[in-house]
Formats: C-alpha cells, structure tokens, sequence
C-alpha cells in the first residue's frame, strides 16, 4: 500500500523523532524524552505498569527506571492515518527498575500523533511475547 506525499513526510519525521528518542533513552535523558512525549502521554510496560508523561520522565530523572546503552526499538510495521502514526516492533535490551534488573524482548507499539507541525509520541505499549501453548492432534 502507497502512501500519500504527506502520509510519507510525517512518517519520515517520526522515524527521526524515534532515532533521537532511542538516544534519549539510553542516555536516559528525561529532558529530551519530555520534548518529544505528549502531555497526554500514557505508557504501559509488560507488567502493567501505568505511566503518564509525569511519572515516566520522573522515573528516568530520579533513576527509579535506568535503560542500557543496548535499548533499542524495531519497526517491524506500521499505520499511517492522516495525523495518526502507529509503530509495531519490538523492544530490545537491558534496564533497571527500582533496582531490578529487567531484559527487554517484547512486542511494542507506539502512537505518534501531529500536534499542530510537531508529532508527539502519544502512547507507548510494551507486551510480553508468549508461545502459544503447543497442541497434540493425536487421540490418547
């Protein structure tokens, strides 16, 4: 599927925004994650975890959450809607949580959406991937 001249250039504008979120990230850069997130921003991580702007840009800032230098974020599909992006990929890599130490290797999604010229990252979902239970077709 084709998309429209402005559907590409918003799209190539949140990949860059998306680049220099990932540096923020494991620079754990709570000012640069600020400037790019929403301020009606909402996150949930693999455990449920809810997070708004506030509250995750203070985790990272009083180090209650610490990400790794080998964080990072795949696009592995995507939606364009008009000012509505949405990212799918996966989230890889290292961080710590209130001192535990957690490993990344999860399905995520984000929704970037045009505030006015700037796109804002506007959700966040992390979820845990699950084999799905494996069947028998054999009859005891």
């Amino acid at each position: 599927m084709s998309l429209s001249v402005a559907d590409e250039a918003g799209l190539d504008v949140v990949r860059q925004l998306e680049k220099n979120r990932i540096v923020a990230i494991r620079g754990n850069d709570a000012d640069v994650m600020d400037q790019i997130l929403d301020e009606k921003f909402l996150y949930i991580n693999h455990d449920g975890t809810l997070y708004n702007k506030h509250s995750y840009t203070n985790a990272v800032r009083t180090h209650e959450l610490t990400y790794s230098s080998d964080f990072d974020l795949t696009e592995t599909d995507r939606r364009v809607d008009g000012d509505v992006i949405i990212l799918i990929g996966m989230m890889l890599g290292h961080a710590r949580l209130a001192g535990d130490q957690q490993v990344y290797h999860l399905r995520n999604m984000r929704v970037w959406r045009a505030r006015g010229s700037e796109w804002k990252l506007l959700a966040w979902q992390s979820s845990i991937l699950w084999r799905p239970p494996e069947y028998s077709t054999s009859s005891p």
